[in-house]
């Protein structure tokens, strides 16, 4: 069996991104590092939220952290689907208003949930997504702190320090969400130092590969043969 592993430096044409998740801050504990470095290339990104996360704190809140939250990662375009907190659907509705979403704005990657976690609304989005992005050239499955131990990342984008500090500064922009253990920052700096020793790197996050067009990357392919 061959085991290839992708470590990009994300110098790329410049793209159209969209971010997908299921509450406010969601996108930037899976993929802010990789997000803030689309940026400093020049892509535009967008965020698609599908709650505005009203089970804990006031909606009103939440949408205004993931915008100022958005706007530290240099994001200005955040569309909220307005769906109940907890009650992510996964059904033709949801797959339909995704899929338009990223026709409109011509998608050309797309970030999205994984499956294996443990969250009901972080399944049913990402299923829905993969739904929906099934003629999109690009899409990474992101981790979060629910995420189950059966994900297998197969991607990494490498971060320096400053794109990591980048990352967590948009995370405390969340601050009805700061009592949660895993939005501390040395909870985050150990994820991607954990991530960054699997890519051979200082700091990194990590994709199970739903899709990939390599050709478009600069990479380095590690790879181990099994028999």
């Amino acid at each position: 069996m061959l085991y290839v592993t992708l470590v990009a430096n994300l110098r790329i044409l410049c793209m159209n991104i969209v971010a997908i998740g299921a509450h406010p801050d969601d996108i930037e504990l899976g993929a802010g590092g990789s997000l803030a470095l689309h940026q400093r290339n020049g892509d535009r990104i967008r965020f698609l939220v599908l709650t505005k996360g009203g089970e804990l704190s006031e909606q009103s809140r939440r949408e205004q952290e993931a915008i100022t939250a958005g706007k530290i990662l240099g994001v200005e375009d955040i569309h909220f689907l307005g769906y109940e907190d907890t009650d992510v659907p996964y059904d033709g509705e949801i797959v339909k208003r995704i899929n338009d979403h990223l026709n409109a704005v011509d998608a050309e990657r797309v970030y999205i949930h994984t499956q294996e976690d443990t969250h009901q609304d972080h399944r049913h989005a990402a299923l829905a997504s993969v739904a929906a992005a099934r003629n999109i050239d690009e899409v990474l499955a992101f981790e979060s702190p629910s995420t189950r131990s059966s994900f297998d990342p197969q991607y990494y984008n490498a971060l320096t320090e400053d794109v990591l500090e980048q990352k967590i500064e948009s995370i405390r922009a969340h601050e009805s969400q700061c009592e949660k253990k895993y939005l501390e920052a040395e909870a985050m700096k150990g994820l991607a130092r954990f991530r960054g020793r699997q890519a051979n790197t200082r700091y990194a996050e990590s994709y199970q590969v739903i899709r990939i067009k390599e050709t478009t990357l600069e990479t380095q392919q590690h790879e181990e043969s099994y028999w």
